[in-house]
Formats: structure tokens, C-alpha cells, sequence
């Protein structure tokens, strides 16, 4: 039993390499491998080759008798990519399964149940774990050299990490379910989530050469400290190496960890994976309703659409977070912008330059693409109401303007404010952003209403992989460039103000083309749908 439920719980985990989402069948026995070579190609070769050069770029540390320290960042980096990897897949694969009910009215033991899926969330914690570590430790043994004491304390250092991700994957799951259940809109914690580990990710990788050419400069005073600091670390890395008593202490800490996180499921698990959504109580009070507007409604009905997708926010909307960014790095390094291009001879070309920056993150939100092929089956509803096509039209294009002109208009503010720009430059700019926001809005809505697809059965179908998304991008990133770069030779004759109110006066031109296309053929082209 507990054999048919672990293969049935890795089906489901890998279901996309053996059905197709977007043609609503089965894939193809060739299609299927093919998508497991190339998993394994990313896994192996890829992610290995990179946490193999990681391993050598530390194994100065073995030579400079701080082996234990190797072992415990390799241990550390293993463990949260292992813990990051299944902790999804421990909520939704553990704790809140949609075949929970139905496998408990089954006659199935519970305990089969909860251990086909504690392996399975033990293979992907292991397979990510394993990935992060075993690389590393093969770099260090072919490179410094090993001794069988050595190998043997790697292959239980292995182990160990292995199940200290299950227990910490446990208990994070078990967080995350809880906290799920009690949530009413789960959309923005999950954009939030995601976010932060983009954020936490780029961080890391862009300083991980500082801190590691530091950590090996100065590795007896820090490695020194670390040992005094966070003696565990060192107790962790000495038994990687193979010493018995500190391999000892490892193991039954680990050990003990994961007894006392499988003792709590086992007692928990029923009522985790039974649980339900909390619904509020709400007392009905008879109050007065406003009327909107038709075309207020469907912008309503578009924003609540965009706000309960994490998939349409993300990839859609991620520029509203750059030009955030963006915007408080400017001022933040105005002083420094300031110095910096003082000296530079062709000072007209930073004002252009930061249009083109401004445009490349406007461009970026690309919600009014997948908004015509999101309406997918239920297409017949917005078309059976007594709205015309062009209202209809209107709230999609409008709504990525309105999401569009607050965060971009933050960035021009701060772009002005750091460059110090006198008052017709700082006029001229915020016009041109309010133009290119229109613009774009117009333009990935001309997109969205070629190459429609309505008949997807995964949201992320018509969000990331249709043509008309990549016509969007990289066309917007494309007009970008055919407005700013004809400065490069205009320069000499067109100063950087007057540049500026011509690409306003091309935007505002293509604009108006594109809505009356969108109010002729665009409507002509969505009634026939």
C-alpha cells in the first residue's frame, strides 16, 4: 500500500512531464523522457557544475586547517536549498492535499497515508539537499585529498542533512498549512514570499564573491571566532569529517529532532489535513449601495481577477517593483549620480537614457496581454452582459494604466530629484512617462488580442507562455530602442529637451492609432472569439 501511494504522490509531483497542460492530454513516452533528461541535465550538470565550483573555491579552507568550516557552509547552503525545495511540497502534498478527504473515507490506514507522503517529501529534500552538498565534497576529496575516516563521516554527514531537512520541512509545512487555512486571500503572502526570496537570492549572489574572498583572507581570525561564537557550527563540520565523538552528537541531535517532528504529525495529522478555510461570520446591515459606471464594474472585475492570481502579479507586474527599487537607489545614491556624471562630456544622453529606463520598466507590465485569453471558457459572461465591446475593451487597457502611473511617476520624481533638472526638463519627463504608460497599455492590449488562446486548463499557459506575452516584451524593449537610439547621431543638431517632446509627440501618435485599431478591429476581433 505504502509503495502505490509514494509512486501516486511522485506522479503527482512530477504530473507536468507526463501531462500536458495546455493540450489537456497526455504526453508521449518520448515527451516524458525527454523532460526528465533534461531535469536531470539542470540537476546534475548545471546546479552540480555550480555547487561544485563553489566547493572549490572553499577548499583553501582545508588547506588552511579549517576543514570543519567547509563542511558546515556546504551543510549550511544544503540546507535551505533542501528545505526550500520540499517545504511547498510538504504543505500541499502533506498537510492540505484536495485527495485528503478522499483517501481517509477510503480503507486505507492513516498511518500508510502520512508515510508515503513523508517519503515523498523526503526524496525531494533529498534530492535538493544532495545536489548542494554531494558536489562540493567530491570537489574537495579529488582536489585536498581524503582519508576512509573522512568518507565515511561525508556519506553520514549526507544522511544527516538529509533528514534534518525532512524535520525542518515538517515543521515549516506544518506553519505554512496552519497559517494557510486561516488566511481569506492567500494571493498577496504568496507575491510577498516570493518577492523576499528574489530579493534574499540576488543579495547573496551578488555578494557572495565579497564575503567568500573575505572569509579566506582573514580565515583564522574569523574562523577563530565562528568556533568561539557558534561552537555547534565547528561540532557540525568536525563530525563531517569523521571524528566519532562530535559525529555521535550530531546524529542524535538530528535524530532526536526528527522523532519529536514525527511524534507531533502523527497526532496532528488528522486535523491538519481535515482542516478547512475559516470562514467569517458576517451580520447582514442594510445599507446604501452606490451605482458604478459599467465600465468602473469591469475594471473592478479586472483588478480582482490580477489581485487573486500570485501567477498574473508576478510575471506581469514584477516592474512595479523594479521602478520602486529603482527610484529609492536613486535617491538614496543621488550625491554619488551626481558626482559621477559631473564630468561626463555628453550630458544631454543621461536625460535620454533615463527615459529609456523609465520605458524598459514600464514595459515590463504587461498586464492587459494575458487579460483577453485569461477570460478563457468564461468568455460568454462578459459578452452576454449589456456592455458594449469597447467598455469592455477600455477596462483591460485602463487598468494597466492605472497600475502603471503611481510607481512610474514615483521613479520620474526620483530621477528629477537626483539629476536636479530645472523646471521645463522635470515637466518634460513626467509628460513623457504619462505618455509611455498610455502608450504601453494600448499596445499590450493590441497584443493580447492576436494569438488568443481560451482554451488553456493552467492559468500560466495564456500568463507565460503565449506568443503575444514575448510580442509584448520584447517589442516594448524594441520600440525602446528605436526612439532612443537616433539620438546617438541627432545629438549633435537636437538638444535632449526638444528629443524628449518628439518622442512624446511619436508616443501620443502611436497611441491614438492604437486605440482607434482597438475600436474598430479590436473590437471586430474579440466579438469573434
Amino acid at each position: 500500500m505504502i509503495k502505490v501511494l509514494l509512486k501516486k504522490q511522485l506522479a503527482e509531483i512530477f504530473k507536468a512531464y507526463f501531462f500536458d497542460a495546455k493540450k489537456n492530454k497526455a504526453r508521449s513516452k518520448v515527451s516524458t523522457a525527454l523532460y526528465f533528461v533534461l531535469f536531470g541535465f539542470l540537476m546534475l550538470v548545471i546546479m552540480g557544475s555550480i555547487f561544485g565550483a563553489l566547493g572549490f573555491a572553499l577548499t583553501p579552507l582545508v588547506t588552511l586547517g579549517f576543514g570543519w568550516l567547509f563542511y558546515a557552509i556546504v551543510g549550511l547552503i544544503s540546507v535551505l536549498l533542501g528545505v526550500f525545495g520540499s517545504v511547498f511540497s510538504t504543505y500541499s502534498g502533506l498537510y492540505l492535499a484536495r485527495d485528503n478527504d478522499l483517501l481517509l473515507s477510503m480503507p486505507v490506514p492513516v498511518r500508510a497515508i502520512m508515510i508515503s507522503r513523508l517519503l515523498g517529501v523526503y526524496l525531494m529534500g533529498l534530492m535538493y539537499s544532495a545536489v548542494a552538498i554531494i558536489p562540493p565534497v567530491i570537489v574537495r576529496f579529488a582536489v585536498v585529498g581524503t582519508s576512509a575516516a573522512e568518507i565515511v563521516g561525508a556519506v553520514m554527514f549526507i544522511i544527516l542533512i538529509s533528514l534534518f531537512v525532512l524535520a525542518l520541512a515538517c515543521i515549516f509545512g506544518y506553519l505554512v498549512a496552519r497559517i494557510s487555512v486561516k488566511l481569506k486571500n492567500k494571493s498577496f503572502i504568496t507575491v510577498i514570499i516570493a518577492l523576499l526570496f528574489f530579493a534574499g537570492y540576488y543579495y547573496i549572489y551578488f555578494n557572495a564573491n565579497t564575503f567568500l574572498s573575505a572569509l579566506i583572507k582573514n580565515i583564522t581570525v574569523y574562523g577563530e571566532k565562528i568556533k568561539e561564537k557558534a561552537y555547534f557550527a565547528y561540532i557540525v563540520g568536525a563530525a563531517a569529517q569523521g571524528e566519532v565523538l562530535p559525529l555521535l552528537i550530531v546524529s542524535l541531535a538530528v535524530l532526536l529532532i526528527l522523532f519529536i517532528t514525527l511524534y507531533i504529525i502523527s497526532h496532528s495529522f488528522i486535523k491538519i489535513a481535515t482542516s478547512t478555510s475559516v470562514t467569517a461570520k458576517v451580520k447582514y446591515t442594510a445599507k446604501r449601495q452606490d451605482a458604478k459606471s459599467p465600465l468602473f464594474a469591469l475594471i473592478g472585475k479586472e483588478l480582482k481577477r490580477f489581485t487573486s492570481s500570485p501567477n498574473y502579479m508576478l510575471n506581469c507586474a514584477l516592474g512595479i517593483v523594479f521602478m520602486i527599487a529603482a527610484g529609492a537607489f536613486i535617491v538614496l545614491k543621488a550625491a554619488d549620480i551626481r558626482t559621477a556624471i559631473s564630468g561626463f562630456a555628453y550630458g544631454d544622453l543621461i536625460l535620454i537614457g533615463a527615459c529609456a529606463v523609465i520605458s524598459l520598466m514600464v514595459a515590463m507590465n504587461d498586464i492587459a496581454t494575458p487579460s483577453v485569453s485569461l477570460e478563457g471558457k468564461t468568455l460568454w459572461q462578459v459578452r452576454s452582459l449589456p456592455v458594449d465591446t469597447k467598455t469592455v475593451l477600455k477596462a483591460k487597457y485602463l487598468l494597466e494604466m492605472f497600475i502603471n502611473t503611481v510607481p512610474a511617476l514615483f521613479l520620474t520624481i526620483c530621477v528629477i530629484a537626483a539629476l536636479k533638472t530645472d523646471i521645463v526638463t522635470a515637466v518634460l519627463l513626467i509628460v513623457f512617462t504619462l505618455a509611455d504608460v498610455v502608450f504601453y497599455g494600448l499596445f499590450d492590449l493590441y497584443c493580447g488580442l492576436h494569438k488568443v488562446n481560451l482554451n488553456w486548463t493552467n492559468e500560466v499557459v495564456p500568463i507565460k507562455q503565449g506568443v503575444n506575452i514575448l510580442a509584448a516584451l520584447f517589442g516594448g524593449w524594441g520600440i525602446i530602442i528605436v526612439l532612443a537610439l537616433p539620438y546617438l547621431v541627432l545629438s549633435a543638431f537636437v538638444s535632449a529637451k526638444l528629443y524628449i517632446a518628439i518622442q512624446i509627440i511619436l508616443l501620443l501618435a502611436l497611441s491614438l492609432l492604437l486605440y482607434r485599431w482597438t475600436n474598430k478591429k479590436g473590437v471586430k476581433i474579440f466579438e469573434a472569439l
